[in-house]
């Protein structure tokens, strides 16, 4: 280990460190203040991530739930023998094993949630930290560099919505991540890369689902939005012209 990074102090802060490099990091603390002071940043934004998301991970899954992913037991099939004895026209007839799909598929959803928490906790998949500040990394990052609000993806794990140039010149957008747990937030576009200014839950519509983030997003992204709009909000021409130019 070389320089100590943002993403070796995570690790560091996660417990993810071997013993040497833990090492290394301890002996780099006693003596850089401002690294010391960067991993406090790092545990106080990893404390108040769980604080928002442990208690989800500690509700009892619903009952009805839970019985879909107890193993099934396959219907007793008799053996049916036709015309002709157990020759060649002898038959088996089995059950098509339809009833393990259910319970397959809750127990992969189970799963996909449990990993899209720890990602949101970790930061390591959808938010990086950089002085203290919050920005987009992995998948966010990619959606917001490519994706335009003019051409919905319905399927796509990033929906983007509002596209501007801020009042301070910044190319800003509002994005809604569909995977769970879902959240919504803004991104403005810095030379450090995409600034998340805020990130909140994502607001699911009147039907459950969630619809792409120019509608229905928290109060909090609304109200970042209206601070920072400095004027219309970009067209389909003025989105590709930006994405063009990197949306500087």
């Amino acid at each position: 280990m070389t320089a100590i990074d943002d993403d070796i102090l995570q690790a560091y802060v996660d417990g993810a460190l071997d013993a040497v490099d833990a090492a290394r990091v301890d002996a780099a603390l006693a003596q850089d203040e401002a690294l010391a002071r960067r991993v406090r940043q790092l545990r106080a934004l990893d404390a108040r991530l769980r604080a928002a998301f442990d208690p989800v991970l500690d509700e009892p899954v619903p009952e009805r739930l839970s019985a879909l992913l107890q193993p099934a037991t396959a219907p007793v099939v008799p053996f049916t023998v036709l015309e002709g004895g157990r020759g060649a026209g002898a038959v088996r007839r089995r059950a098509p094993r339809r009833w393990l799909l259910p319970g397959a598929a809750l127990a992969a959803s189970v799963t996909l949630l449990a990993a899209g928490l720890w990602w949101w906790q970790s930061g390591g998949g959808w938010v990086r930290t950089q002085g203290g500040r919050q920005f987009a990394a992995g998948a966010l990052t990619h959606a917001l560099d490519n994706e335009l609000a003019s051409e919905p993806d319905a399927h796509a794990a990033v929906a983007i919505g509002l596209s501007f140039r801020g009042k301070d010149g910044q190319v800003c957008r509002s994005f809604t991540v569909r995977t769970p747990p879902a959240r919504a937030g803004l991104a403005c576009h810095t030379p450090a890369g995409w600034e998340l200014p805020v990130l909140g839950p994502a607001v699911p519509s009147e039907g459950g689902e969630l619809r792409q983030a120019a509608s229905d997003l928290p109060p909090a992204v609304q109200a970042a939005i209206d601070a920072r709009l400095g004027g219309e909000v970009f067209d389909a021409q003025q989105e590709r012209a930006a994405r063009a130019a990197g949306w500087r």
